[in-house]
């Protein structure tokens, strides 16, 4: 029992309405209202996510569960017309190489839901202690079968244990708690072209990796990896209508073991690429041997035969893009690019949720009506693993509003942030950025933000209602849409300043992103 608990609150949905990969809100009210609640107090569950020091504005005790249910569109178009991803009749090319490669991230029912549980008690006229299990962050994307798009299958799911007290002083509360989050992410892909003989696998039948998701499933890693922080903030209420709030959340560190080979995505990997287009297209992989000898192998593996090109120029260009893969191979020696490269050769990839600080302000328009705003600055930029993949640190408004009776609340909200990938046009692919001890090409990264980890959700309009079926149990309801969002990485991998413009090598990957989803919330004062 414990485990499926654990497993519901680590799971959730695919970029599910987010702010890079952070929820806007864990409960149904706070949802509903923009992911607001930074100064405007709904349940003792949003305080312990938005703010802890609200918590304080509880009349005794409560009990909060959420659930979420998300539908999202996620597609990627690949356009790649790297020579190597070019083979001779009857094999087919790479469906990017001279063509747009659209596919559809395939829907995994275990990340369709995701739920929170809180509980929060008075001890005296001015201290409250509370205690959550939320689901708080993550990812999923699956492209099994899909060559163009590596097959990448991403899921990262992040949940947070967090016990927490409020004290009050005269009109101001102050709020802290520990933070133990609970981590696991997987990287699959199609990674492998030997099979554990040592033979090429049939062009076409490149499998999918399938390292293990928690207890069987396909949610995230096979671990759980802890991280510890803190959470705090405060609460002044300025005057009877108008709350001022203030939170700060640590950052949180993972380090997950064992996630992919990364090598595989730098100058060893070109190697390890130009080996599998050997085997597929002349039945035989490198010769041992210094990298100068790159060139040399694939000329004569019939490199200067690339579909596309006239034969009385072949030769040429074949030559030119030979060299040119050759030069991006960098130094060394093939036998040691293909043993860095094997796929038995995981790396841990360091993966820190960010710190982040909210400011909030909460006025009650009326007796009836409420108004909500915050503002959080998330510093996706500073944090290690996000940073290392070229995400920009991000500002986030939010917007709720709220109309009251006894029994009835009507909520509506919005939340915009841009995206921490930005949209980016003639980028130098062949550039190196330095992954936590591995080279990988900036094309490599671009092709991994946009297919396996796309958080490029911006715009969200939300709405939803509660009502008090009795004195002390109310339901909440939230409904949020995130239109289609759409993120373009282009560039050419060429390493023109060696002098290859002749063999630009464009690409081209892009991203679009719809959702919506539901969250229902039940709550118990007593």
């Amino acid at each position: 029992m414990f485990k499926k608990t654990l497993l519901l609150s680590l799971t959730t949905a695919s970029l599910l309405a987010t702010n890079g990969v952070n929820m806007i809100g864990t409960t149904a009210a706070s949802r509903a209202m923009g992911g607001t609640g930074v100064a405007y107090y709904t349940h003792a569950a949003a305080a312990l996510h938005k703010n802890i020091s609200l918590m304080g504005d509880i009349k005794e005790s409560e009990f909060e569960f959420d659930i979420t249910y998300f539908s999202a569109s996620l597609t990627s178009s690949v356009k790649d017309d790297m020579p190597l991803n070019a083979n001779f009749d009857p094999l087919p090319s790479l469906p990017s190489y001279g063509n747009t490669a659209v596919a559809s991230s395939q829907n995994m029912l275990d990340t369709n839901f995701i739920p929170s549980m809180t509980y929060a008690t008075r001890i005296s006229d001015s201290t409250v202690l509370g205690f959550a299990m939320i689901g708080a962050a993550g990812m999923a994307t699956q492209y099994e079968g899909e060559y163009a798009q590596r097959q990448l299958n991403s899921s990262m799911m992040l949940m947070k244990l967090i016990p927490g007290i409020s004290y009050r002083v005269g009109n101001t509360t102050f709020g802290f708690a520990p933070v133990l989050g609970l981590g696991s992410l997987a990287l699959n892909y199609d990674e492998r072209y030997l099979d554990p003989n040592g033979t090429p696998y049939p062009y076409g039948t490149k499998p999918q990796s399938k390292r293990a998701g928690l207890f069987g499933t396909n949610v995230g890693g096979s671990e759980l990896v802890p991280a510890v922080g803190f959470t705090a903030g405060m609460d002044v209420k300025v005057t009877e209508k108008f709350r001022v709030g203030l939170s700060y959340n640590s950052a949180l560190k993972y380090t997950y073991k064992k996630v992919a080979n990364f090598s595989q995505f730098g100058p060893n990997g070109m190697v390890y690429m130009a080996d599998e287009w050997m085997y597929n297209n002349a039945e035989v992989g490198f010769s041992n041997g210094d990298t100068s000898t790159i060139s040399a192998q694939l000329m004569a593996a019939g490199f200067d035969k690339i579909p596309g090109v006239s034969e009385d120029v072949g030769k040429y260009v074949g030559k030119i893009a030979a060299d040119a893969i050759q030069a991006l191979a960098g130094t060394g020696t093939i036998k040691d690019a293909l043993e860095a490269t094997n796929p038995d050769n995981l790396d841990d990839l360091i993966l820190e949720q960010p710190w982040e600080v909210a400011l909030g302000f909460g006025y009650d328009i009326s007796p009836d009506i409420s108004f909500t705003f915050d503002y959080r600055y998330i510093a996706w930029g500073l944090a290690q693993g996000y940073k290392d993949f070229g995400w920009d640190n991000q500002n986030v408004y939010a917007f709720g509003v709220e109309y009251h009776t006894k029994a009835l609340q009507i909520r509506a909200g919005y939340n915009y942030a841009p995206s921490p990938i930005s949209t980016a046009s003639g980028e130098t692919g062949a550039l190196l950025t330095d992954v936590q001890g591995k080279l990988v090409f900036d094309q490599a990264l671009s092709m991994l933000n946009m297919v396996g980890f796309p958080a490029i959700s911006t715009t969200h309009f939300s709405a939803g209602f509660g009502y008090a079926i009795t004195d002390n149990m109310d339901l909440d309801f939230a409904a949020v849409y995130s239109p289609e969002a759409t993120t373009t990485r282009a560039g050419s991998l060429s390493p023109i300043s060696t002098g290859f413009e002749q063999v630009d090598m464009a690409y081209e990957y892009q991203t679009k992103m719809e959702q919506l989803s539901l969250s229902f919330g039940i709550n118990y004062q007593f």
